[in-house]
Parts: C-alpha cells; sequence; structure tokens
C-alpha cells in the first residue's frame, strides 16, 4: 500500500510540475508543419524559409522546440519557419539528403537551377552542406542568417 501511495504522489508531482507533455503543440507557435516540398516552394514566394528537420523523440530536436517557436514569432510576416518531421516524412528527408537532426538551413529562394541557402556567414549557395545547421545551434547565429536571407531577398 507504501508504495502505491508513493508512486501515486510521484505521479502526480511530475505531471503538475510540468515535466509531462500532454499539449505537443505551443498556442505561441507559429511554425508550419510541412509533409512535402511543395509547402517549402509556396512559403518562398512571400519570403525566405528556415527548415527545421528532426522527429519528436530527438533530444536535440526537443532542445532546439523552443528556440524555433520563439524564431517563429519574431519573424512573422518577414519569413517562414518550417519544421519537417522526418520520421513521418521520410521522403522530403530525402530530398534534402538529411543524415543527422535536428538539421536546419535557411532557404532564401527557389529558381530552374534548385534551391540559393543563405550560410551563417552571408554567403549564397546551392550546396546546403555548406548551409546546414547540424545539432543543436544557438539561437543568434539561426537569427542573424535568417536576417541576411531577408536582406538578401530586400536587394532583388
Amino acid at each position: 500500500m507504501n508504495k502505491y501511495l508513493f508512486l501515486c504522489i510521484v505521479a502526480l508531482l511530475i505531471g503538475v510540475s510540468g515535466c509531462l507533455d500532454t499539449n505537443s503543440s505551443s498556442e505561441n507557435s507559429a511554425v508550419v508543419a510541412v509533409q512535402d516540398q511543395q509547402q517549402i516552394d509556396e512559403a518562398l514566394v512571400s519570403g525566405p524559409v528556415l527548415v527545421d528537420m528532426g522527429f519528436a523523440s530527438c533530444p536535440a530536436c526537443q532542445i532546439m522546440k523552443p528556440t524555433i517557436e520563439e524564431i517563429s514569432q519574431e519573424y512573422l510576416g518577414k519569413a517562414t519557419i518550417m519544421s519537417i518531421d522526418t520520421r513521418e516524412n521520410p521522403h522530403v528527408a530525402m530530398v534534402f539528403d538529411v543524415y543527422s537532426v535536428p538539421d536546419m538551413f535557411v532557404i532564401v529562394s527557389n529558381d530552374s537551377e534548385g534551391y540559393l541557402y543563405m550560410t551563417s556567414d552571408g554567403n549564397l549557395t546551392r550546396d546546403r552542406n555548406i548551409a546546414r545547421f547540424i545539432g543543436v545551434t544557438e539561437k543568434d547565429v539561426l537569427t542573424k542568417t535568417l536576417d541576411l536571407a531577408i536582406l538578401s531577398r530586400q536587394k532583388e
């Protein structure tokens, strides 16, 4: 009986402390969940796109999730923040040659030659391998890259 009571108290404390994620979507999130590449292409019409690739049970992806959500709010109307679950949408992950998650990148535009990516140092490239951010990445690095992509689009 004492073990049962102890387990109930521990479960209650964990639930009350917020350790259990009962609501996986954030009310303040403007992150667009992507199922196919066409959604990215459509978003590029209005501005740069930050793409975050990962999956729900990935620890590093869970660490990045609040940062990605914050960025989505800060860049409303300036850039689109998109998330792709690589386990639910492996075909999209294959298009971008994802081999480790989280894998993030900023796409500036799309034309007949393919995607044009922004690197963290402000260079444009068609090579996503040069422009990708793998693993936990500082928010400042992502926002600086997004700012450079927005400036690049304004110059067009």
